[in-house]
């Protein structure tokens, strides 16, 4: 039986997803550092065991190069994951992120405290990725009874992929996607590219649920809405007052840290 996951953890708040096949699992973004990289292994040993009575081979697939999404790479993979995916974007980028990302975590007083328990070598969070988007590559997964599909795209930085569950119709959007708090727009993003990002989403036309980078689990209504915004800030950025709204999914969603969701099967309680 297929299970999909998202766990959510300190600092950033950030999604992470444990995709459970009868064949293998995997892991959708590492998180910001070790202590949740160790959670998201234990999770998903535990629920390959739930599911298929044994441990599951472990792989993990990173949606873009900003440091709370992939620097619990390294413990992810001495916890056992043995392949990680990525876009080119990301595989070529690693180390300049990891460096640059690593100072601005430690000097940032909402992280200073977190960082602590970082690598001092920026080196050491680094692994191994196969480029999904390389000549050749296989662009998808096959986990036994779940199809997954990578698609690399662009807009909120230069190395967005998302990861694409046919049969169960749901997307992990990565930060393409941003619920509760405005979507983050940095020095590399691309308004243009990101509106085009999101048309190519809303083409899923299997695609129910849609899991943000950061915040409650949304539906196409919500990503047309964000769409919307985005694409209204891109013809109006000429005009300071201009920026982007936070939206939230309506409903009564749990926002306590850290929590988990079980996504699918839909009817699943954990």
């Amino acid at each position: 039986m297929v299970n999909v996951s998202v766990l959510s953890q300190n600092p950033a708040a950030v999604n992470c997803g444990i995709i459970t096949g009868s064949n293998a699992s995997l892991i959708v973004d590492s998180g910001p550092g070790p202590s949740a990289a160790k959670q998201l292994a234990a999770r998903a040993q535990q629920l390959s065991l739930e599911a298929t009575g044994r441990v599951n081979p472990l792989a993990a697939v990173i949606t873009h190069d900003h440091w709370d999404h992939f620097f619990g790479n390294a413990t992810l993979a001495a916890a056992g994951a043995e392949t990680f995916h990525g876009s080119q974007s990301f595989a070529g980028d690693q180390e300049a992120s990891a460096w640059i990302a690593l100072d601005a975590v430690r000097n940032a007083p909402e992280t200073a405290e977190f960082a602590a328990e970082l690598p001092e070598d920026p080196g050491d969070l680094l692994v191994d990725v196969s480029p999904v988007d390389a000549p050749g590559a296989d662009s998808g997964l096959d986990l036994g009874d779940c199809r997954v599909e990578f698609h690399v795209l662009s807009g909120h930085s230069t190395a967005d992929l998302v990861v694409r569950l046919i049969d169960q119709g749901i997307v992990f959007a990565g930060d393409l996607i941003e619920e509760g708090d405005p979507p983050q727009a940095g020095n590399d993003a691309s308004l243009s590219e990101w509106v085009t990002s999101l048309h190519t989403l809303l083409s899923f036309s299997e695609a129910t649920v849609f899991v943000p980078g950061h915040g409650a689990p949304v539906d196409r209504d919500f990503v047309e809405r964000q769409l919307a915004d985005l694409e209204g800030l891109r013809v109006n950025q000429a005009d300071a007052e201009v920026s982007l709204p936070a939206r939230v999914m309506p409903g009564d969603h749990d926002r306590t840290l850290p929590r988990e969701r079980v996504i699918f099967p839909v009817d699943a309680e954990r």
